[in-house]
């Protein structure tokens, strides 16, 4: 096993270390490296500095990482010591300066507001929404697990844990999504997708997606929906079932059922379906959907596919939009059919991958392009423009602001990009300011003018 980095040596102190003694060795570090002080040649070490500070001077963290360490051998007892709580006196002057060193970031126009510390371990998915009380926050983890923390005047309240269906196969929520004013929320990995009330955490509908053949969380979307008399129901974008139960499981990947369910119906019981079809489904030529994504007001659907087309020798990436059917109009004798308004050639399939965004109004797709740039497609223009991130791994993260001013950029590829999150510029295409944290950054995801990072120790920052 690989042994542990030594956070005592970090910072220069010994294993019997005092709380106050490793307060005064963190702020001696800190004012030579913090980058407002050092300039940006300190990030590095900076965050460093953080790590061991952030495990050190929380007395379970530290407890914990003894143990693992080996224990910390008290020469005064003979046996291994604890951390000790240590009384700490108030200084305005030094608090105001050190408040926030641990999380901290580069000018611009968002400063570090609440950490929550959860207890879900790494978060798979993370989800905001501002309501009449406060911005409210879902969290979902590896384990199925989620929490709800509403924010109000800058405090959390009480957690509220909502878990899996335990008869469902438990697997991670790698999606979740609020209801407009945050009353439903949902969350769904590959093997199914769940509703809960947000006041309580109560399991409102499960749906199991086996015989959907999901390739993927982001290969499905839903948004959710309650009516003034407390009808609440929920729209979801899936790929395709055929009515003829022998058919191909592959034919799901050429189109996509928009449906609807209301909560207390059957389970299993969805209506106004929609058919979009990308390409016949007798036809043999290679299509597959990778994403699909619904704007918030469900009249749009966004599908990201691989297919063979014309004159290109490459399977190409196509990005559609489609424009929807109201509700109304598809519980009607004469029914409006969906129909494709921009279709976009985006280059080679091989070059475009994960982390996919989606701005709310569905206008700016963004992806991964040749591993080291970001493509953001306008859906509405048919026109595209890239932003240079640098290389982009399978646990970098991506999220745009809803007003598509603003694009977040995690990148884990090496400890220098370790738990920072790029602020980009859409319109200007610069890194306008720098967010670092101490542990990698798990999940992203913008509120109005809040960007929520989830770090994989559990903690969950705000940006604001």
């Amino acid at each position: 096993m690989d042994t542990p980095e030594n956070y005592y040596a970090t910072l220069g102190v010994s294993a019997d270390v005092d709380a106050d003694t490793l307060k005064r060795a963190y702020r001696q570090l800190a004012r030579r490296y913090h980058p407002d002080l050092a300039g940006p040649g300190g990030a590095v070490e900076m965050k460093r500095i953080n790590r061991a500070y952030d495990v050190l001077s929380d007395p379970e963290k530290r407890r914990n990482y003894d143990i693992i360490l080996g224990g910390v051998l008290d020469l005064r007892t003979g046996g291994f010591a604890r951390p000790r709580p240590q009384p700490h006196t108030f200084n305005p002057d030094e608090d105001i300066f050190f408040s926030g060193l641990n999380i901290f970031s580069t000018k611009g126009p968002f400063r570090a507001g609440l950490t929550i510390h959860s207890t879900l371990g790494v978060v798979s998915s993370l989800r905001a929404v501002h309501t009449v009380h406060g911005l409210l926050i879902a969290a979902g983890s590896l384990d199925g697990t989620g929490m709800l923390w509403q924010i109000v005047d800058g405090s959390s309240s009480t957690p509220i844990a909502f878990a899996l269906d335990p008869a469902f196969t438990v697997e991670s929520l790698r999606e979740l999504r609020f209801s407009p004013a945050g009353r439903l929320v949902a969350g769904w990995g590959q093997l199914g997708l769940h509703i809960w009330d947000a006041s309580n955490g109560l399991l409102l509908w499960s749906y199991a997606l086996r015989q959907r053949a999901v390739s993927a969380p982001y290969s499905i979307d839903l948004t959710l929906a309650v009516t003034p008399d407390g009808l609440r129901s929920t729209r979801l974008a899936l790929p395709h079932q055929a009515d003829d139960v022998r058919s191909p499981r592959a034919w799901g990947v050429r189109a996509s059922d928009i449906v609807s369910h209301t909560i207390g119906n059957p389970a299993t019981q969805l209506t106004d379906l929609q058919l979009c079809m990308e390409e016949e489904i007798e036809k043999r030529q290679f299509w597959a959907i990778r994403l699909r994504a619904l704007s918030q007001n469900t009249r749009h659907l966004i599908t990201l596919s691989c297919a063979n087309v014309p004159h290109e020798t490459q399977q190409m990436v196509v990005a559609r939009r489609w424009d929807l059917p109201a509700l109304q109009q598809t519980r009607t004798h004469t029914k409006t059919q969906p129909h494709i308004a921009t279709s976009i050639l985006l280059g080679a399939c091989a070059d475009c991958t994960p982390p996919y965004a989606l701005s709310a109004d569905a206008k700016i797709l963004a992806f991964t392009v040749m591993g080291n740039k970001i493509r953001l497609c306008d859906t509405l223009l048919g026109t595209y423009t890239e932003l240079a991130s640098g290389t982009m791994g399978g646990s970098s993260r991506l999220a745009l602001s809803p007003d598509g001013q603003w694009a977040a950029v995690a990148r884990e590829d090496s400890e220098v990009n370790e738990g920072v999150v790029d602020l980009w510029s859409i319109a200007s295409g610069q890194v306008i300011q720098k967010f670092y944290h101490p542990w990698q950054i798990s999940a992203l995801h913008f509120a109005e003018r809040q960007l929520i990072v989830a770090l994989t120790d559990g903690s969950i920052q705000i940006w604001e």
